[in-house]
């Protein structure tokens, strides 16, 4: 594995970074996060990065949340770019989610070996799992739009529909491991969003109640991993965003049948944004992160070393 200058996490430059990224993420405030950070939830960026870097060594990802009878684009954009940069890393990574939908992830990213994801039959979850986490040991277990129970148990969708029958209950994660959590959410419905039940009072989201260590929020929760991944470029001195192509990830991912969120159109969009708004965040994060790296933004960046199994 990469052998990383911890120092820098905390240096004042990335102080200030974090904070730009985080005022960025939630600038539109689409679902009431900009909202929440202005209720006093800060300096959630950094800390975050700091554990996903620190933490890095085996890496379980979650994602993928139920819309109509297949997903949505939010999720699995943000954990393939989680992979892409993690693996530059030297970290070991596995992508889980339900079995159909990990069958539609491999389908779209045929660079990554079969042992990058596990597939999780709904009526065996508990035993994999179980099993996963012991063979596994995983260092850190990241939530990227997953579905979270709400106080009744129930889990609901941004209309407040229920989807407990197409989704599982990620939560018995949490008992399995022992290791730092981490969350990437934008609305209040999903894993890890009960930290903030005070924040989210009086705006209309179905609040889960389970809670991890660290919690990024963002307008999508896919632009949260764009903004850690830019914010850990600047910490680790490497362009991590460079080699994932946001527009062509959403078309495969559309290719597979996953839809956006919000419309429920095939279209290669995130949470009913239009795509030239999703790749212009994805380029200010990317400008950000190279104005750090000190690399003059369009200059060419020589490829980095592969992800290896």
């Amino acid at each position: 594995m990469v052998n990383l200058d911890l120092d820098k996490y905390h240096r004042p430059e990335i102080n200030a970074l974090a904070m730009q990224i985080e005022a960025l993420l939630v600038a539109t405030n689409v679902r009431g996060m900009e909202t929440v950070r202005n209720r006093g939830y800060r300096g959630y960026l950094q800390r975050a990065v700091s554990t996903l870097l620190c933490k890095r060594e085996r890496v379980a990802i979650v994602s993928g949340f139920p819309v109509a009878q297949g997903f949505e684009t939010d999720g699995p954009a943000g954990a393939l770019a989680l992979v892409n940069g993690l693996c530059q890393l030297g970290a070991e990574v596995v992508l889980l989610g339900v079995d159909h939908y990990i069958a539609t992830l491999q389908r779209c990213a045929p660079e990554l070996q079969a042992s990058h994801f596990l597939p999780v039959t709904p009526a065996r979850a508990r035993d994999q799992l179980r099993q996963f986490v012991a063979q596994f040991h995983p260092t850190l277990l990241v939530f990227v739009e997953v579905p979270g129970a709400g106080a009744d148990g129930r889990y609901r969708n941004m209309r407040f529909r229920d989807i407990t029958e197409q989704t599982l209950p990620w939560e018995q994660m949490l008992s399995l491991v022992d290791c730092p959590t981490l969350a990437f959410a934008d609305g209040g419905n999903e894993l890890g969003m009960g930290r903030l039940h005070q924040e989210l009072y009086g705006l209309p989201v179905a609040c889960a109640t389970a809670s991890t260590d660290e919690l990024v929020i963002a307008d999508v929760s896919n632009w949260g991993v764009y903004g850690a991944l830019a914010l850990a470029s600047a910490c680790v001195g490497r362009p991590l965003l460079q080699n994932f192509c946001l527009a062509s990830c959403l078309r495969a991912l559309n290719a597979g049948g996953i839809v956006d969120g919000v419309t429920g159109a095939l279209s290669a969009s995130e949470d009913g944004l239009l795509l030239s708004q999703s790749v212009a965040m994805f380029r200010a994060l990317e400008v950000l992160a190279e104005a750090a790296l000190g690399i003059p933004v369009g200059d060419e960046i020589a490829p980095l070393e592969e992800c290896v199994a």
